[in-house]
């Protein structure tokens, strides 16, 4: 493992025990659980770590951790901090110090995204049709908070340029992410068939049957053991396709862009930053 995934694990393994003890439900997610289901742990050039939770526990937890705990701390929508524009909650070491490559330069820790599971409809169709509402809402919060990258389609960064040709004063990014995090909310999770996280990359592909995510099992991920959905190989085939199948060689790169990444620089302790 790198020295940043040597990290990540850690705070995962620190993260699974306190959401255990409390008797709140998680799954990892993503990348993280085609790590554990193809690799057994980290995908080789992967960065980062995901995890879901249904709405009910990720509010819980995002309570109980708003201040730090041990080194560890969580940061949501519901922040003051007018900097943090996401639409779900990042856990992070506050025993370190981590900058991203984003329209405006925000220091915190290594993190943990967490994403809260929402009810989205209880046909297909009409998923759909409630996520494409969403999807908008969110695509333009990203124009608004996003940098420019030469490798991403030369139109996505046509609309973050004609995106930051209004004003500041005429959308506030907080606002709009508390916006789109109260709409997520719409319907409840344990009362719909189909369910989502609903900043997901891979759009109407990350809608799935509640049934899927079913109750948690046991996934080995670095010779440890986390909390996976319980029909994962049908979740991740509705997002990835052949997920089985390595990726070409030139997709097989990070997926993040750090400016600074420090793992013994407690981020709290730079002045200015949060």
């Amino acid at each position: 493992m790198t020295p940043l995934q040597s990290k990540l694990l850690e705070m995962l393994i620190w993260l699974d025990k306190y959401i255990r003890e409390h008797n709140l439900t998680y799954y990892i997610f993503n990348g993280t659980l085609i790590g554990a289901a193809r690799h057994k742990g980290f995908i080789p050039w992967d960065d980062d770590v995901d995890i879901a939770m249904p709405r009910d526990d990720y509010v819980k937890l995002c309570k109980l951790l708003k201040q730090p705990t041990d080194h560890y701390v969580i940061e949501s929508t519901t922040s003051d901090a007018e900097d943090f524009v996401y639409t779900f909650a990042k856990f992070y070491d506050t025993s370190t110090s981590m900058t991203e490559y984003l329209r405006k330069d925000v220091c915190r820790g290594v993190y943990i995204d967490i994403f809260p599971l929402d009810g989205i409809g209880n046909s297909y169709k009409e998923s759909v049709k409630n996520y494409k509402v969403i999807e908008r809402k969110n695509m333009f919060l990203m124009t608004r908070v996003c940098a420019y990258r030469r490798d991403r389609k030369w139109y996505k960064n046509l609309a973050i340029f004609l995106s930051r040709l209004i004003p500041s004063f005429f959308v506030n990014e907080k606002q709009l992410a508390i916006d789109i995090d109260a709409y997520s909310q719409k319907y409840s999770y344990h009362d719909c068939e189909y369910v989502s996280f609903t900043t997901s990359t891979y759009g109407e592909k990350d809608i799935h049957k509640r049934e899927l995510l079913g109750k948690p099992i046991e996934l080995q991920f670095e010779n440890r053991s986390f909390l996976a959905p319980e029909h994962y190989d049908e979740i991740l085939t509705n997002t990835y396709g052949d997920w089985r199948q390595l990726p070409p060689i030139e997709k097989r790169k990070a997926a993040h862009d750090f400016i600074d990444l420090d793992l013994n620089r407690p981020y709290l302790n730079d002045t200015g930053k949060r």
